[in-house]
């Protein structure tokens, strides 16, 4: 217990893998909207197929927080219907500025705040991974540097031992959503464990089964391997069963956290492509970023030609 302030109060040490982690999802982001350009309309407008979820009962006042990531859903909006052109416009700048570290603390703001609306005005339409990458943002929008003095400045890739200031209050938040960003992982497979749990479908072993017999969920691979293979099903559905409910403890194992982790990619990988639901499998292969170790994180940079070598 007395070693726990110590883990806050230190020297901020994950500096460079959370730039990393950044940019990485702020490319992701960005790619992501320009290839929901076609039907925008659709999802964003206030007329458009996702409908609106906004609280009549209660004055805009009383819901602040809700309002804040819900502004496209305003009934004002009736009339200002390509509102989110303009959301869309600021969401594409911030994450350009954010990945060149532009003013980075504006870009991480504005970007968590544009997308969370776009998220929110076509949340019917989305899967879960707009809500991770949601708390993702708002976590990242609090680690930041403390050195304002190349905010101007464009960097087009990150090195190692780019000299970075933490002022005392700056490296104790640093260290706090670092860690947050970690749990919220841990917290989120653990809920998915439980409720899993729940289900006679997946404490039988034949979740994979029924999931690779509905076309809308599963390719012609899916249905080749598990659709009529019982003992095959089985055995993936009990895998995922375990990998998920021990996530929170294997992870923080040196000897086994690549084969551990590798898996979880080729897990999240096969719902991408296998099931169709692309954006919830790459964001859940992304956020393992913030769990590898630091050389990990070098040589993946590396091959992403995002770190520059020392």
């Amino acid at each position: 217990m007395k070693n726990i302030p110590e883990i806050f109060n230190r020297n901020f040490e994950h500096w460079f893998k959370i730039e990393l982690f950044r940019r990485v999802i702020y490319i992701f982001l960005l790619l992501n909207t320009l290839t929901l350009l076609p039907i925008a309309d659709d999802i964003f407008s206030y007329q458009g197929m996702a409908g609106t979820r906004w609280d009549y009962s209660m004055p805009i006042w009383a819901q602040p927080g809700y309002a804040f990531i819900n502004v496209l859903s305003h009934p004002a909006n009736f009339t200002y219907s390509s509102l989110y052109l303009v959301f869309i416009a600021g969401q594409l700048l911030f994450l350009i500025t954010g990945i060149l570290r532009v003013l980075p603390k504006i870009s991480a703001f504005m970007v968590y705040f544009l997308s969370t609306n776009l998220f929110m005005k076509g949340s019917l339409m989305f899967t879960g991974a707009e809500v991770i990458l949601s708390l993702i943002l708002f976590y990242l929008m609090f680690i930041q540097s403390s050195d304002n003095s190349d905010k101007w400045k464009v960097k087009l890739r990150i090195r190692k031992d780019d000299p970075v200031n933490f002022s005392e209050v700056q490296n104790a938040v640093n260290n706090t959503f670092y860690y947050i960003i970690l749990i919220q992982i841990c917290i989120l497979y653990f809920f998915s464990t439980f409720y899993k749990l729940l289900d006679e479908n997946w404490t039988s072993g034949m979740a994979v089964a029924y999931i690779s017999r509905i076309p809308a969920y599963s390719n012609g691979m899916m249905n080749f391997l598990f659709a009529d293979n019982t003992m095959l099903a089985s055995l993936a559905t009990y895998s995922i069963l375990l990998y998920q409910g021990l996530f929170s403890i294997l992870v923080w194992f040196r000897k086994i956290k690549i084969p551990f982790l590798l898996f979880g990619v080729l897990f999240h990988l096969s719902i991408a492509f296998g099931m169709g639901i692309f954006t919830f499998g790459i964001v859940m292969c992304l956020i393992y970023i913030p769990f590898l170790s630091e050389e990990q994180v070098v040589k993946l940079g590396r091959k992403m030609r995002l770190l520059k070598s020392t």
